[in-house]
């Protein structure tokens, strides 16, 4: 039972929104657009199905206030549920009581007249132990105990958000443990796909330098190593399995990869009922996410079947296209003395392409910067390691102090933030980045 996992003061908070939520005739939704904001909307858009309550949902990119506030007036009359995103932003409509927010985000306090539940301020740690659809799982099941199936979509969430790393952990593993015990962890190489050829030109997480993206590249490896390039993953023996990983851990080392990295190249990965797998859900619905397709996941886990097809040729021209775009980031990227920082060269690309070159193929000793130029405004996303973390750095902080200093606003956690900025003071914010990332990493030496 939830209240048997999670602090009282926890339960107590979520059954007050609770209430406030089967009261209500209609709901507005509003999620943030990413894999873990769409893995939070499925669970908090079937739960209202079950108690058919009508609802409008809609994803949010822009956080800033302007932003926030258009949003929001959209529909201020009505009962709002705001789930990976909010917290920080709930400042800027202090005055808005009819509100409940699920976020797992640093924030700063304020005057808001909101229902602000944040699962920092239980105990957890909201960039590795909870993520937005873990929030949503929690309302959820404070609401009916029976949408304990919905558990899957809390694990797309988490993957999508990278709080999977070396296992899950802190309210993640507690939520597991208690709803997922019809679920067995298999332990694999972190193989997605029907044959070796397919899952290596597809790979990005592990991201394999020369070779993800690259059949002819692949080919040449694999038969190299013996292995037809065709072969089904499935078949693979154990012998087999430890050959092509020792070979695959050896590339990834001679990128320069980190442990963090490193720990991508194996999975313990759930297989769900219906023939997903942790990593394949996280992954489908993450790419219609950053495609703007985010309607056709939530559809189909609706109930939509035939919108199948069209979700997985998302997936694929997604991964086609960001495979490109980092291959071509990472030879255009610029190096500061404290940083390095690119352009992405399509729109909302700029946050998965700075986890792949972060993780896997820039320079380790630098945080990476991506920029995605529009007419008036430059969003941003940042990416560190936990090696960079564990030295001092908090690129939340760093996100939305640089922002606001040149007219923007940011935030997000301490190893991956974003923000925007009004386009042309790119230069100066990377000036101001570089010396805080600088300050907070010396401070931490002395």
């Amino acid at each position: 039972m939830l209240k048997d996992i999670i602090p009282i003061k926890f339960f107590n908070a979520l059954n007050v929104a609770k209430e406030k939520i089967i009261h209500s005739p209609y709901i507005r939704i509003l999620t943030h657009y990413d894999g873990d904001g769409t893995s939070a909307a499925i669970i908090l858009v079937t739960a209202l199905e079950r108690l058919k309550i009508p609802y409008h949902l809609s994803f949010i990119k822009d956080l800033s206030e302007d932003g926030f506030k258009k949003r929001l007036q959209e529909e201020p009359y009505n009962l709002t549920l705001i789930a990976d995103a909010g917290s920080d932003q709930m400042k800027f409509v202090p005055d808005m009581e009819n509100i409940i927010v699920l976020d797992h985000h640093y924030y700063e306090e304020s005057s808001s007249k909101s229902l602000n539940i944040n699962v920092r301020d239980y105990g957890f740690n909201g960039t590795t132990e909870a993520c937005g659809a873990t929030m949503a799982l929690l309302m959820a099941l404070a609401i009916d105990e029976s949408n304990r199936d919905l558990l899957k979509f809390m694990v797309a969430g988490a993957i999508a958000d990278k709080q999977d790393i070396g296992g899950f952990k802190g309210l993640n593993s507690v939520i597991i443990k208690e709803y997922g015990k019809s679920y067995k962890l298999h332990k694999r190489l972190n193989l997605n796909g029907t044959t070796l050829l397919d899952a290596l030109t597809f790979s990005t997480d592990p991201f394999y330098y020369d070779l993800t993206g690259k059949t002819d590249n692949i080919k040449e490896f694999l038969t190299g190593l013996g292995f037809e390039p065709g072969k089904e993953i499935a078949s693979l023996n154990d012998d087999e399995n430890l050959k092509l990983g020792k070979a695959l851990f050896a590339k990834l080392a001679l990128q320069g990869c980190e442990s963090e990295a490193l720990k991508y190249l194996e999975t313990e990965d759930f297989l769900f009922e219906d023939g997903f797998s942790g990593k394949s859900l996280s992954k489908i619905i993450d790419a219609n996410a950053k495609l703007g397709s985010n309607a056709i996941p939530v559809h189909y886990f609706l109930g939509d079947k035939k919108l199948l097809e069209q979700m997985q040729l998302n997936w694929k021209a997604f991964e086609t296209k960001l495979i490109d775009y980092a291959y071509r980031s990472y030879k255009e990227m610029v190096k500061e003395k404290n940083i390095q920082y690119f352009y992405a060269p399509g729109s909302e690309m700029a946050g998965s392409i700075s986890g792949i070159l972060m993780l896997y193929v820039a320079d380790q000793t630098k945080p990476v910067i991506g920029f995605n130029a529009g007419d008036n405004n430059t969003l941003i996303s940042s990416r560190g390691t936990r090696n960079h973390v564990n030295k001092g750095l908090n690129l939340s902080l760093i996100m939305k102090d640089a922002c606001k200093k040149v007219g923007g606003s940011g935030g997000g956690h301490d190893i991956a933030a974003g923000g925007v900025i009004p386009r042309g003071t790119e230069k100066q914010f990377i000036e101001i980045v570089d010396k805080m990332v600088s300050d907070q990493l010396e401070s931490n030496r002395m």
